[in-house]
This record gives C-alpha cells, structure tokens and sequence, in this order.
C-alpha cells in the first residue's frame, strides 16, 4: 500500500467520480482505476460500487472504515513528513497561546538569543484548547499551555509552571469597581466579553457560572485580549481572565472572594512520544533553565 492510492480513495470518496479525481491531482483515469483495484485486492474486499441505475459511486462498509484510517494515515504521514523537516532543519515549533506568550515568552526568547536558537524557533499563536488539539496532533513539537486546574492528559508530559487565579476586569466607571474583592454571584446580571472558543478560561468561567446558577449574558468575543480590555474599558462589558493579562489605564481587576476557586495553571507540555534530538534536547533545556527565573 503506498500513500498516494489512500489520497486517490480518499478523494474518491468525497467526488463521487473518477475524472474529476484524476484532474485533480493532474494523472489519467486509468491511474485512479488501478489504485483503487490495488487497495480491493490487499484489503480483500470492495470499496466503491458503481450504481449501474444511476451511474454513481456508492462507498461500502468496508469502504467507509478504510477511509477514516485512511484519512488518520495520511495526517499523521503529513506529520511526520514535517517534523523530520523540522529536525533536519534544526527547527522546533513551539506553541504559545496569547496570554501565556506575553507572560513567558520574552524571557524565554532572551535565553535562546544568548545561545543563538532564537532563529531556529517557529511560534504558532493559538488559544490553550487549540495548543492543546495541535500538540496531540503532531503539529507542534512542544508548547507552553494553559489549564484549569492540573493538567492530566495520558498522552502528554506536563511540567508545571505556576498557577495563577481568575479575576473579574471591569471599567474604572462600573459600580464594582471600588470594591476590590467581590463573589464571582455578583456578577450575575453583569453582560460579559469573552474570548472565542479554544481559550481554557471559558471552562472554567462556564463551572463558575453553572456552580452560582445563573446563565451568563455574554455579548461579544474575541480572540484578542487587547480588543476585550478596550471594550471592558468603554463599559460595554465584564471580562473574566487570569491574572497574567495587563490591565490597562481605566480597567479595574477584581479579586474573587470564593472558596474553591480553579486556577489557570500555565505547563511547559509535550507528547510523551515525541522523539527530541541532540538539538531540540538543547532547547528544552534552556526553555526550562528560562522558565526557572519566573
């Protein structure tokens, strides 16, 4: 079985025809014929049928179970194909999300630069959940991810960084803001800005709200802190962040007076099966030596 057969079934499957499977990839029909007869014969059974009624393709059983390994083949074929660029590159893709980047990241870079790596760096900016879902997919080779509570994934070596409580951001002009400290059932008739999905804050701001049962009024999200504390700022809103992010002039942090608090617990993170060489090891080890002056 080569690859290129299990991207001709895979499209296949998808145009229902087979010249528009050979225009595509630019090889002659025929070509699309005999992958697929290779892949019936070493799986021993059909795939397609072609409906001699109407002249369509229909995808069998067996057909439909090869095409999900399929699919999870060639993804992890591209995958591997990347790092081992990465490797012979002597590249490392790191991911970081927003706020976690703006916390570690500047030191982190100060580090690699005196040992001449920074160059050698590939960042991809993503929220945590979204870090998390490229890591476990091979696209990253390690990332810096954020968690509510301890991360505790099987597939993943976690090494704790710190952890830092959630708090409610508010105008300067808004009534809670003289108050310091308040419970997070004040907010309850409160409208909110958000981030967007992929951000592990929403979690745990979703377990707070069904914990004091009450359903959020969430007006507006983002991917951008900068673009929510500017909206906090004018009093659109309430923004529920942790501690890393900086609070801008006209913005009022609040502290949350609840037991029981979960926390956003920052983690230097990798695949458990994730082969580092001599020079990602190198990495690795300033990374880790950077992220012990916090």
């Amino acid at each position: 079985m080569n690859t290129r057969d299990l991207e001709y079934f895979i499209s296949l499957t998808k145009l229902k025809v087979f010249s528009k499977v050979a225009e595509e990839f630019k090889v002659s029909q025929p070509t699309i014929t005999f992958a697929l007869q290779r892949l019936e014969k070493e799986m021993d059974t059909k795939l397609i049928i072609r409906h001699r009624t109407h002249g369509e393709l229909i995808v069998t059983d067996s057909g439909k179970q090869l095409l999900n390994h399929a699919q999870a083949i060639i993804r992890h074929f591209d995958v591997a194909k990347r790092n081992i660029a990465n490797l012979k590159a002597k590249k490392i893709s790191i991911g970081l999300p927003p706020i976690i980047e703006t916390r570690y990241f500047p030191q982190i870079a100060q580090f690699l630069k005196e040992r001449s790596l920074l160059n050698n760096i590939i960042t991809y900016e993503y929220g945590s959940e979204t870090t998390k879902e490229s890591l476990k997919n091979g696209e990253l080779d390690l990332a810096l991810l954020g968690s509510n509570n301890p991360l505790d994934d099987p597939s993943i070596e976690t090494e704790e960084i710190e952890r830092i409580p959630f708090c409610a951001y508010v105008s300067k002009n808004h009534p809670l803001a003289s108050e310091g400290k308040i419970h997070f059932a004040d907010l309850a008739k409160e409208d909110f800005i958000l981030f967007k999905q992929g951000f592990v804050q929403n979690e745990s701001f979703n377990q707070l709200a069904k914990r004091n049962a009450f359903h959020p009024n969430v007006i507006f999200r983002s991917n951008e802190s900068n673009n929510i504390m500017s909206l906090i700022k004018n009093n659109v809103g309430v923004g529920f962040f942790n501690s890393l992010v900086n609070t801008p002039e006209g913005v009022v942090k609040l502290d949350f007076l609840d037991e029981d608090m979960p926390m956003f617990v920052t983690n230097l993170v990798y695949l458990k099966s994730h082969y580092f060489n001599d020079f990602q090891k190198e990495v690795l080890e300033v990374i880790r030596e950077s992220l012990k002056q916090k």
